[in-house]
């Protein structure tokens, strides 16, 4: 009942907003509030009935709508024919560009039918808004919880004792205080930034650091029990992790994850996801690394099975190698699949991405690093974070089963500093070097190298050199290593993102990102110095800068769309075998680039195969099944599936069908000669 009442009054407040009422088409010269952003979906929607339809998820805990956009030929069908893509924005809340990119790529829909013409689109420009409402008030803080209410300290109050805006600036910055027992100092050359005290080198620490505030609830700790209770950024099933600060008491604990899952469970045409957020998989392309249960390609067979097999308990095996081995032993017909093995085994959940996947996140990266050159947005910047535990990209792929992708839009550009020796070797470079060039630079620029690209210390160059003369390495897989690798920290110390944040407010920004540090009186802690870094600072672009970020990445995401798994019938034959019988010959193709399924998929089991069918009257078939499954089509491949048909009259016709639900249908009339 309050949810209805919720909504009504929603709908309200947009038919007294004339200004987003009328209004079709946004500007992004500033950023959205989520208030705006609801009523240009329910204009949007408005304005293109046919084509636009707005679904309204669910309320927040701070009475905020959810709201995501339909966008396609079939919005008036319950039951969809045609594949999907969804478009989740700005999870976690604190990304306000990305919001605008889901905006964004609304209106370029709008002006490309084409792009929507044979298939359907789910944009959701805001999954976190009671997040994302914090960019808008005052004082400025960048907390990407919910308003939820949650006991943070476990103590007999809830959200008691959050940050306060001592200085009265509008932002909450941070303080640090003199202490014999501090742990932070001061950065040489440049005292804004402030680095842990490294005990091994003989450094000690002469500062506290704190956000700015007080202490409440008097227990001593600042700050520690603020409003707000879960990041719906991770709030996701896969990796979810238990009784951290922010990320829920269980997976889709909060009602904006739990009815985002519910909806795509429900529809299941979604064939591609597409995350605007902090990570950037269109860029780098998903990481592995991850310890998880199982090491697939290392396992080791219980005994008692290892017996029933006739193989070695105390050898290790890859999962094919077992699948290859335990097929003979099953009955005629029965096919097993890995997920099936896996489970057998006890083997766990996978928790890192699949090679034969990895190869199309590789490809689709390097073309995208060539088109953000022709539209000029290929400069030097700061590493996109890396997915998150509990993120629903990571989700996304590991558990639907499709393409998982996502896009960031900006991150502070690098510093421009001069490069000394070793450095000149760049990962690009390396890629495009030979095994034997690399080797040819000798050992000292080779640790020069590996040293600046943040290599580990036990990575020397004699074992990189050996390597690669022993086959178990390559430039390219070096470099593809090198730049999963974070920046290492300067001599000073200076994390390369807070160099980069000051670099860029001081040139481009009169010093607008960080606030100088200056003294207060503060109640508990006597003389402490607030500043610091500007919230927001780190992934906000100026809102000048917003259009031309948004004009040139947004159309990459219909490129990528453009690729998915196309289903299709190529080719069918007929030959007579006489008496009667045909052999009818149907190859089934994937035109998409993309494959059908990805590897992912094809793991979980959860994308259905491709389904042929026969219909028609007047013959039997003798060889083969009325439905004939494909589970896997490799992209621009085809599969052959055959049928000895038996027909008594001339110029029978059937029909014959291939269907899936995330990558189109198609269909063909076939006559067979009948019988003389």
């Amino acid at each position: 009942m309050k949810q209805t009442k919720l909504f009504i009054i929603f709908g309200i407040w947009v038919l007294i907003c004339p200004a987003w009422a009328a209004q079709n088409q946004l500007k992004f010269d500033r950023y959205h509030t989520p208030q705006e952003i609801d009523a240009a979906l329910a204009s949007y929607a408005s304005q293109h009935p046919d084509s636009m339809v707005l679904h309204k998820l669910t309320v927040t805990p701070g009475k905020r709508s959810v709201a995501m956009i339909e966008i396609g030929p079939e919005v008036k069908n319950k039951k969809k024919s045609l594949p999907a893509v969804l478009v989740a924005a700005n999870l976690e809340g604190t990304i306000p560009i990305s919001s605008e990119a889901a905006l964004y790529l609304i209106q370029s829909l709008l002006e490309k039918p084409d792009a929507y013409k044979d298939k359907t689109w789910y944009i959701l420009p805001l999954g976190n808004p009671d997040a994302a409402a914090k960019y808008f008030a005052k004082p400025l803080i960048m907390d990407a919880r919910n308003a939820r209410p949650h006991n943070d300290d476990k103590d007999d109050q809830t959200d008691e004792d959050g940050v306060e805006d001592l200085n009265g600036d509008g932002l909450i910055t941070s303080m640090r205080k003199k202490d014999p027992q501090g742990q932070w100092l001061p950065i040489p050359g440049e005292p804004r930034l402030m680095k842990r005290a490294d005990w091994a080198k003989g450094e000690k620490g002469i500062y506290k650091l704190y956000s700015e505030g007080k202490d409440n609830d008097g227990d001593g700790e600042y700050n520690e029990d603020g409003p707000g209770g879960v990041n719906i950024g991770v709030n996701f099933p896969h990796l979810f992790k238990f009784f951290t600060k922010d990320g829920g008491p269980w997976a889709t604990s909060e009602v904006e994850s739990l009815n985002l899952v519910k909806f795509i469970v429900r529809h299941r045409e979604i064939g591609m996801t597409f995350v605007l957020g902090a990570t950037n998989f269109c860029l780098v392309p998903p990481k592995g690394g991850r310890k998880g249960e199982a090491d697939l390609s290392n396992i080791k067979v219980p005994k008692e099975i290892a017996e029933f097999m006739n193989i070695d308990p105390e050898k290790t095996y890859s999962l094919k190698e077992i699948m290859e081995m335990v097929q003979p032993l099953l009955p005629p017909g029965m096919e097993v699949t890995e997920a099936m093995l896996a489970s057998f085994l006890g083997l766990g959940a996978v928790v890192n991405p699949l090679p034969d996947d990895l190869k199309f996140y590789q490809e689709l990266s390097d073309k995208y690093k060539e088109y953000l050159k022709t539209v000029k947005l290929d400069g030097k910047r700061q590493d996109p974070e890396a997915a998150k535990d509990g993120s629903f990209e990571l989700w996304a792929y590991y558990h639907l089963g499709v393409p998982s992708f996502s896009m960031d839009f900006w991150t502070l550009p690098e510093v421009k500093e001069e490069k000394k020796e070793g450095e000149e070797i760049t990962p690009e470079k390396l890629e495009k070097m030979t095994n034997e060039e690399f080797i040819a630079l000798g050992e000292e620029k080779i640790n020069a190298f590996l040293k600046s690209s943040g290599a580990p210390d036990n990575f020397k160059a004699e074992m990189v050199i050996n390597a690669l003369k022993n086959g178990m390495m390559d430039t390219k897989k070096m470099a593809a290593m090198m730049r999963q690798m974070p920046k290492p920290k300067g001599k000073e110390g200076a994390d390369p993102k807070e160099k980069a944040l000051l670099a860029f407010s001081d040139t481009e920004l009169e010093g607008k990102s960080f606030v100088e540090w200056e003294k207060f009186k503060h109640p508990t802690l006597g003389d402490v110095e607030i500043g610091g870094a500007v919230p927001y600072a780190y992934n906000t672009p100026p809102a000048s800068m917003m259009e031309n970020l948004l004009k040139g990445q947004t159309p990459w995401i219909m490129e990528i769309a453009g690729k998915m798994a196309r289903i299709g019938i190529k080719e069918t034959k007929v030959e007579a075998l006489g008496g009667g019988l045909y052999r009818l010959s149907v190859w089934v193709e994937n035109s998409g680039y993309l494959p059908y399924p990805t590897a992912m998929g094809k793991r979980n089991n959860r994308i259905l195969p491709a389904i042929i069918t026969l219909e028609g009257e007047g013959f039997q078939i003798i060889e083969g099944k009325k439905r004939t499954l494909i589970g896997t089509i490799g992209g621009h491949n085809s599969e052959l599936a055959t049928w000895i048909i038996q027909a008594n009259k001339k110029g029978v016709t059937l029909k014959t069908s291939v269907k899936t639900s995330i990558a189109w249908s198609d269909s063909r009339q076939v006559k067979l000669g009948g019988a003389k």
